[in-house]
């Protein structure tokens, strides 16, 4: 069986497809728990780690001073959240002789040490995400789309940074789904089908 990485826009219920496949082929499913991983095995506060999850942080100018050695690279928050986070993909992936990761780069992590399904969930209705987002998120309806594009660009950005791959673009990806015209149950099985599930 195959791993699987799962990136997703915020609101499209790319965790529900996750938690579903998860359920319905026995992999085990890696999401806030590689933080808690993390922050277990390299040593870095947990609030640290949530603070910079998905998150890049990162301007120009800061980047450049750390790039120049005006501050260490290691000793960056950003820098070493990322290290932390990407040796404990690598970690689960081996002791669960795979499993589905669900963003953080692991699509990109673990190419070339397993055989990946790379799949990328968005939806093109945004009122279902705004619904999703307001059941989820303490954001009110006036807020929810600005909060929901920002998410998206965390996350856009974050794996733009440490990738240097365009986000959602098809070529990254073996499949897209889109939750706006295909239930979470049939995204599942569609990505367990690939996975050899």
């Amino acid at each position: 069986m195959k791993t699987v990485t799962i990136d997703r826009t915020f609101g499209s219920g790319g965790r529900e497809v996750a938690v579903r496949l998860s359920e319905l082929t026995g992999m085990p499913l890696f999401d806030n728990d590689i933080i808690l991983r993390a922050a277990e095995n390299f040593g870095v506060d947990v609030g640290v780690l949530k603070n910079y999850d998905e998150h890049y942080v990162g301007s120009l100018i800061y980047n450049l001073s750390v790039f120049s050695g005006e501050r260490d690279c290691e000793s960056s928050a950003v820098y070493r959240t990322y290290y932390a986070v990407t040796e404990t993909v690598r970690r689960l992936r081996a002791e669960h002789d795979g499993g589905i990761f669900l963003g953080r780069c692991a699509d990109v992590i673990l190419e070339g040490d397993c055989p990946l399904v790379r799949a990328f969930i968005f939806s093109s209705s945004m009122e279902r995400r705004v619904e999703r987002t307001l059941a989820l998120e303490d954001v009110s309806a006036e807020n929810a789309e600005a909060f929901i594009q920002r998410k998206d660009k965390q996350r856009r950005n974050y794996y733009q940074f440490f990738t240097d791959r365009k986000w959602g673009a098809p070529v990254n990806y073996d499949i897209l789904l889109n939750t706006g015209t295909v239930d979470y149950d049939r995204c599942a099985r569609m990505i367990a089908e690939l996975a050899g599930a």
